[in-house]
């Protein structure tokens, strides 16, 4: 499968699984923030990456079990969105490089103001 064809199925993907996320009856799972979808093996696999901002790690365990209890309804929603055949295996994860970048860009404010009151 060609790059192109690839990046347009994986951004297809998390438009429709936002909005099949905005669909459920949970604040804490309609309210999150998908970084990126990555596709293994065309549309057999997709790994969905939230946003952890403002989330803990009880939090993001707790998140995670209520998606995989979610998981049916969602890949229900994203056949029904999406037309096609059989919707991907779908796993989630919270995007621990965002995290460290968001860690990083805080060591640098810091580092920032403490150099600019000096």
């Amino acid at each position: 499968m060609n790059n192109i064809k690839l990046l347009k199925i994986q951004s297809l993907l998390k438009e429709c699984l936002q909005e099949a996320l905005f669909e459920l009856n949970d604040t804490r799972l309609n309210s999150l923030s998908i970084i990126r979808v990555e596709c293994k093996k065309g549309k057999e696999h997709a790994k969905v990456l939230f946003d952890t901002t403002g989330i803990d790690e009880c939090e993001q365990k707790e998140i995670l079990k209520l998606l995989k209890k979610a998981n049916s309804l969602i890949k229900e929603q994203l056949q029904s969105s999406l037309n096609w055949y059989k919707a991907p295996n779908l796993s989630y994860e919270f995007d621990k490089e965002m995290q460290t970048l968001n860690r990083l860009d805080s060591i640098f404010r810091q580092i920032q103001k403490k150099d600019s009151n000096d």
